[in-house]
């Protein structure tokens, strides 16, 4: 019998989370276990997930709350820590506040046990926008001629549908993080996106798997801009460092043809985070030029210049 869990990192969520428990819940396919973790919320959300668990009689569910807070992205770390102390077979993200369709599990289960060599199952979502001023987010397009669709290899960091909707195989969360170690921080979508994607063991699944709720304030749309401090700008060059760290930790293990090819963006990433640091302009004039293709846009070529002069 196939096990899973769900791991869900709330913070301040008592006025939505409970429209999205219940879509857990209520899944056609149950979760074995329920894992969340609170970020140090200051409001009553410990204490409506506690009730809602006792008023459910939910077995398999608990919550923890942080000593400290983490930040949302070592909060996910943790609980994909948690979940190592757990016999399941795959672990589902899930964010506070979006919704699942009720059969999003059973659906997305028949296609991992359907297709052994997929590691990670990511999938649409519908989308609502809940204020004025939410906007929808920028969604990669595939082909949806069939029902899923192999992740196209790209060694930047990235992402392609939000980290609720993925399906993980618990044995690359395994291995992920042998070498997620402390000190490294990215975003758990992204790392899962990329690994299977270099690894050729990322997929999407081409229909809508719940509602993705928009607000003014969605932790994912808080992007670097120009407006950013320099400091700002060294912590999203850290994100990515510490992926290509991380992924050269998995592909090495596997002995994997795309390890080459991982390194020398390793060393494109850490000669960039250091002309960064020092602001060294020659340095970053001749990786913007030279190197070009190893930025994911030309945007970020702009950007690593303008930062030069940033406070």
């Amino acid at each position: 019998m196939v096990k899973t869990a769900v791991l869900v990192a709330t913070y301040n969520g008592q006025n939505f989370i409970l429209d999205q428990l219940d879509s857990i819940r209520n899944q056609t396919v149950k979760p074995d276990y329920v894992i969340l973790r609170d970020d140090r919320s200051s409001d009553k959300t410990v204490e409506v997930v506690n009730d809602y668990i006792k008023s459910h009689d939910l077995k398999g569910w608990s919550i923890v709350k942080n000593e400290h807070n983490l930040g949302w992205r070592l909060n996910f770390r943790q609980l994909l820590i948690d979940s190592l102390d757990y016999q399941v077979d795959y672990v589902f993200f899930s964010d506070q506040d979006d919704i699942w369709y009720l059969d999003k599990n059973e659906r997305q289960l028949a296609i991992m046990e359907k297709n052994p060599h997929i590691d990670v199952l990511s999938a649409d979502v519908d989308i609502k926008l809940m204020s004025e001023d939410a906007t929808e987010p920028n969604q990669f397009q595939f082909d949806k001629q069939d029902e899923i669709t192999a992740y196209p290899l790209d060694f930047t960091y990235h992402n392609y549908r939000q980290g609720w909707t993925f399906c993980i195989r618990k044995a690359l969360v395994e291995q992920i993080l042998k070498y997620y170690t402390d000190g490294l921080i990215l975003s758990h979508d992204n790392l899962m996106t990329g690994i299977s994607g270099l690894l050729g063991s990322g997929y999407n699944y081409n229909q809508a798997v719940g509602v993705h709720k928009r607000h003014g304030g969605n932790a994912s749309g808080n992007l670097l801009s120009l407006h950013s401090s320099h400091q700002r700008h060294l912590d999203e060059l850290k994100l990515v460092l510490s992926y290509d760290l991380i992924a050269e930790g998995v592909l090495k293990e596997r002995n994997h043809p795309n390890y080459s090819k991982l390194l020398e963006y390793l060393t494109f990433n850490k000669e960039r985070i250091e002309n960064a640091k020092n602001r060294k302009v020659l340095s970053t004039l001749k990786q913007v030029i030279k190197d070009k293709d190893y930025y994911d846009s030309f945007s970020n070529r702009v950007r690593d210049i303008l930062f030069l002069v940033k406070k």
